[in-house]
Parts: structure tokens; C-alpha cells; sequence
């Protein structure tokens, strides 16, 4: 939430912060099949330790650090750290779960990252505004940053305790590769990684924004930023929970397509009116409905592949993703930096983006939902 604040309060630029977005992002992608052979050979528990033990450090030291140089590093740092989380979270919470529990398991899961996200939003909102008065903004955001990171390493105590079920392991880094290839062929994969990436490209343009559109163009303070992003992070943790129940009414493919299809107009709405209560609404709905279903889309990604190739497939469709993400947040700033409404233009080609991204959603997967009902 305060990242992107603290560059632009650096005097740096969007352009700068747009390419800080975008290495972060990058390294999650070009590191993703490194970590998931790691992963696989060495257990995800292990993988989960390693990010929850460099994510928050390296986020720390991106607030301490002001230098050009080290804020690249320690974000190139904190995206590699983060690809060992995104390959193993997926295939660990189905290997310890069965098929009755495992969609609630996945909302829980998403529910439970979400809600604790809020609460560092609103906290962290409060603390670096109070730190302002005695600091100076720069500092505050600076120390804020720098405590949060501390208590994120907390996290790395808790992953001992954890007990893994047995995995499958891929052994040689040659057969790796021949299972990617192998399951990049299969139709059902290969459409969700071009969904993801078409979704990435259009969330990179807008989402790594939110705390900047707000400062800097709605003019909201820190502490507003905090209660702003925290009620929409409680939105999407509501909407997580509630959605394993719609699935069961309509379907995972459907429940998807009409959380997304719902959110566009929300999305549009945020870049419209410069009012902070329209924004905050628009942007509380369009958190909830568009990222409510991200647990089935979780499950779904796991479903359409087979047992041993599942951290593979994670890896290629955290690449598919993030390479897309690493592209669009440059692009975003550069057009917020160049152009006359450069805030707002990149809000409606992310409505175009979902629009396209949903139809080929629904064009590809609707026959399995058929299929498995007809079974």
C-alpha cells in the first residue's frame, strides 16, 4: 500500500515506480520454474519458508534503502522470493485436502490472506499517518514500510509446525522440462494460461496503482488510503467465503464469469469521478466482485491437471500471468506519466481487457462444467 507512495514522495517518478512494479513482477515470472523445481525436489513447505522469510525482508530493506539501484535489486529479491510462495501454496493445499473440502479449503485460504491484508491496510494507514506529524512523509512511509516487514517475518514461525502430505517428485530438471512442454500441449492448460495472461495484463495496468490513483489524483490522505483499501480488502474476503456456496448454485464457470463480467462497470467507474466516496464505492465493489472468485479459479487451475504436474503447471501459469503483469505496469506508467488523463486512461482498456478475457473464459471451459455434470 505504501510502496508506491514512498517513490513518488522520492520525487522518482511514475515511470521509475512503474518499472519497480514491473521488476518485482518479472523476476516472479523468470524464477517461477527455477522455484518450482526447488519445490518439487524439496518439499513446499520449503518453498513457503523461503517466501515468507525473504518476501518481508526484502520489502523492508526497499524501505529503507532510497538508491535507484538497491530499490531494483531488493524488488528483483522480493519477486523471486515471492515465486516460491505461488508455486507451492496451489499444489500444497490440494495434496492436503480431498475433493469434499478442497473449495472451501482454497476459500479459506484466499479469505484468510485477505482479511489479514485489511488489517495491514488500515493499521499501516493510521501508523505512517501518525508518523507524519513527526516525521515528515517521507520518513513516516519510510519507517511504516520497515516495521511491517519485521513483523511479516513472524509468519516463518508459524510454517514450522506444518506437516506435508507426501508429494509427488519430479527428480531430473530434464524431465521437468518435458512435463512443461507436455502439459503447455494439453487444451484445457494451455486456454487457462492464455486467459491468465490476458487478466495479468489488464490487472498490471491498474491494480499496482490504487494506493497512487487515490493520493495523487483523488487526493486522499494515508490513513483514508488505509480505511479505503482495507474495506475493499474485507470486500473481496466477504465475497471469497460466499463463493464456494455459488459454485454449488451455478457452477464454477459460471460463478466466475458473472463476478467478473459484474465488476467492469465498477472498474470503469473508479477512473470517472474524481469524488474519494464514488472511488471508494466503485473501488470496494470492484474488489469484491472481480476477486471473489479467485478461490475457484485457484481450485479450477488445479483441477485441470494431473496430480505430478501441478507445481509445473503452477510455475508456467505464474509466468503466463506475471510476464503479462511485468509488461502492463510499465506501459501504465509511462501513460501516467505522458499523457493528459493518464490516471484514468488505463482503467478503460483494463475493462476492455476483462470483458475479452471473460468471453474466451466461457467459450473455453463451459463444455468441461457440462461434461463433469453429465458425469
Amino acid at each position: 500500500m505504501l510502496q508506491g507512495i514512498y517513490i513518488k514522495e522520492l520525487k522518482i517518478g511514475e515511470d521509475f515506480l512503474g518499472f519497480i512494479l514491473s521488476l518485482r513482477i518479472f523476476a516472479v515470472a523468470i524464477f517461477s520454474i527455477p522455484c518450482a523445481i526447488f519445490v518439487n525436489k524439496y518439499g513446499r513447505k520449503k518453498g513457503i519458508m523461503v517466501a515468507l522469510l525473504f518476501v518481508p525482508i526484502s520489502g523492508a530493506l526497499q524501505g529503507y534503502f532510497q538508491d535507484k539501484w538497491l530499490l531494483s535489486i531488493f524488488a528483483v529479491i522480493q519477486g523471486f522470493s515471492n515465486a516460491f510462495l505461488l508455486v507451492s501454496e496451489g499444489p500444497f493445499l490440494m495434496e492436503n485436502s480431498n475433493e469434499k473440502n478442497r473449495l472451501k479449503l482454497f476459500s479459506y485460504a484466499f479469505s484468510d490472506n485477505v482479511f489479514s491484508t485489511m488489517v495491514g491496510y488500515y493499521v499501516f494507514g493510521h501508523i505512517s499517518n501518525i508518523f507524519h506529524n513527526f516525521f515528515g512523509i517521507v520518513n513516516a512511509l519510510r519507517y511504516s514500510i520497515i516495521i511491517s516487514g519485521l513483523i511479516g517475518v513472524i509468519g516463518c514461525v508459524f510454517i514450522i509446525f506444518i506437516e506435508e502430505a507426501k508429494a509427488p517428485v519430479i527428480g531430473e530438471n530434464n524431465i521437468f522440462y518435458k512435463k512443461a512442454f507436455s502439459v503447455i500441449k494439453q487444451r484445457h492448460p494451455r486456454n487457462f494460461l492464455v486467459y491468465n495472461f490476458i487478466i495479468g495484463f489488464g490487472a498490471g495496468l491498474v491494480v499496482p496503482y490504487f494506493n497512487v490513483y487515490l493520493k495523487y489524483k483523488v487526493n486522499a490522505t494515508t490513513d483514508q488510503i488505509g480505511l479505503i483499501l482495507a474495506l475493499a480488502m474485507g470486500a473481496m474476503g466477504i465475497g471469497g467465503l460466499i463463493t464456494p456456496y455459488m459454485a454449488i448454485k451455478f457452477g464454477k464457470v459460471k460463478t466466475i464469469i458473472i463476478c467478473q463480467v459484474i465488476s467492469i462497470p465498477f472498474l470503469m467507474l473508479i477512473a470517472l469521478p474524481p469524488s474519494l466516496i464514488v472511488v471508494s464505492f466503485a473501488l470496494f465493489m470492484r474488489n469484491a466482485l472481480m476477486n471473489m472468485a479467485g478461490p475457484i479459479v485457484g481450485n479450477l487451475s488445479m483441477e485441470i491437471i494431473k496430480e505430478g504436474e501441478r507445481s509445473i503447471f503452477a510455475s508456467i501459469n505464474n509466468i503466463s500471468g506475471n510476464l503479462s503483469r511485468a509488461v502492463s505496469a510499465v506501459v501504465a506508467g509511462f501513460i501516467m506519466k505522458n499523457f493528459s488523463n493518464g490516471y484514468e486512461i488505463p482503467y478503460f482498456i483494463t475493462a476492455i481487457l476483462y470483458l475479452a478475457a471473460t468471453i474466451y473464459f466461457y467459450k473455453s471451459f463451459s463444455t468441461l462444467e457440462l461434461k463433469r455434470k453429465m458425469a
